[in-house]
This record gives C-alpha cells, structure tokens and sequence, in this order.
C-alpha cells in the first residue's frame, strides 16, 4: 500500500495532495511538533498518533561477519565469529556501502569497489541490481582489501 492509499484509508484524505511527494518512510520520521505545524493541532495529533508505534522496517536485513586477517588474534574467543545485522532501506548500492563504512569506522567514500565472491578468485562486481538479488537474512564473510597509495578500499563479501 503506497502513502496516498494510506492516507485515504485512516481518513486523511485532505492531506493526500500536500504529502504526494512524501514516501511511508519520510512521515514516519516527521515528529509530533512537524505534524502538528502542517497539518493543524487536531488532525497534526491524530496522524501522529495513528502512525505511532509503526517503526520503519528494513527492506533487507544481512548479516556480516569481518574476517580475521592471519596474524591477527581475537580479543575474545569466539570474537571471530561474531556477525552484525545490517538493515538497508534502500536495495541500492550507496545504502550498503555507508553501513558497511559505519561498521569499519570509515567514511562511505573510502570505500572504492564492494565485490560478492561466491568462487575462490572470481570477483563480482556490486551494483544496485545485485544488492537487490540479495536473500533476506543473507550471511556474508566481509574482508577487505587496501588500496596501495590511498586510503580507500575495496570490500569483498563471501
């Protein structure tokens, strides 16, 4: 169901043509004070009310794994083998590569290729259309590979 629908639907009909460029997404992070200043004190309160406690849900949810490099020991057993969650909203390859950075600690911008690696030495390019192709809960093993004279690097997923 599309935002417009939406509206119509909870009887917010008079509000449908000021929010048409708005997605689900964008009024789920409008606060109260935003609603209210919008849509007057009454119907501000009541959109946001209705909309209350419908959290934004992630398109894709991927779990990651960082690879330990050889000479490189955990600092607690089983640290290894410790996966985090990435939530995408977006199936793009931007929103990938900027939580991807956020788990590094780095900027999205140093993150020059991602790669998917399914054959030992064949490299995959990532694009939109790939991360779209990507199962729901999918588990990937992420290393990384440096890029000799810069601070940037290449990410691959296994």
């Amino acid at each position: 169901m599309n935002t417009q629908q939406w509206l119509h639907r909870h009887r917010f009909s008079p509000f449908s043509r000021l929010f048409s460029s708005f997605s689900g997404a964008d009024l789920l992070r409008m606060s109260r004070e935003d609603l209210i200043q919008i849509c007057g004190p009454a119907d501000g309160i009541r959109l946001f009310n209705t909309m209350k406690g419908r959290c934004v849900q992630p398109r894709l949810t991927l779990y990651v794994c960082q690879q330990q490099s050889r000479n490189q020991t955990s600092v607690k057993p089983g640290a290894a083998d410790v996966y985090h969650a990435l939530y995408l909203e977006k199936l793009t390859l931007v929103d990938l590569s900027e939580k991807i950075a956020s788990l590094f600690h780095i900027s999205p911008q140093q993150i020059t290729h991602i790669y998917r690696q399914k054959t030992p030495g064949i490299l995959i390019m990532v694009t939109d259309e790939t991360v779209q192709t990507f199962r729901e809960e999918a588990s990937f093993i992420i290393s990384t590979i440096r890029d000799e004279g810069t601070d940037a690097y290449h990410v691959v997923l296994k």
